[in-house]
């Protein structure tokens, strides 16, 4: 990030970097059970780091680009098509109360507008970020969060499990 970014988005420190606590992050893979439809979205650091996003059956055809069951538009694309990837400046994967979510930052309109911080499921703000092509980041805690839940994740079963 350079200068000319807003100050006040949520992964700014000044001098081209990012925040301390604040690490970017790539979609790895995306993959989707062939038996219940459920998946995951597997995202990576570029030093290793991993967090996996559980995704409902819907969620998981639409960010697969599996044929859509109905003509109906998704929430995803209506927020995309009106805000734009110009408005939404970034989302970063957090935790709260125990449970990961995702924060967007909007930018405002207007020379002197703010920008407005979002909160919405870790699961939406992934859908937001792969289909618009949007940078994506995880502070510590939401990193950790994910490191304790994959080492205590059960072999076999759970409701996290892709069969």
């Amino acid at each position: 990030m350079t200068a000319t970014h807003p100050s006040i988005w949520l992964t700014a420190s000044g001098a081209g970097r990012y925040a301390d606590g604040v690490k970017r992050l790539e979609l790895a893979r995306l993959r989707v059970c062939g038996r219940c439809g459920k998946g995951a979205a597997e995202l990576g650091s570029p030093d290793g780091d991993r967090v996996v996003v559980p995704l409902d059956a819907v969620r998981a055809r639409q960010l697969s680009g599996g044929d859509p069951s109905e003509d109906l538009r998704s929430l995803t694309d209506f927020v995309l098509e009106r805000l734009g990837p110009r408005r939404i400046g970034e989302i970063v994967l957090d935790v709260e109360d125990g449970r990961l979510r995702a924060l967007l930052s909007l930018l405002g309109e207007g020379d002197r507008a703010r920008p407005e911080i979002l909160a919405c499921t870790a699961e939406e703000g992934v859908a937001l970020a792969i289909r618009g092509g949007l940078r994506l980041y995880a502070t510590d805690e939401a990193l950790a969060h994910a490191a304790a839940r994959s080492s205590r994740a059960p072999r076999h079963g759970g409701p996290d499990t892709v069969h």
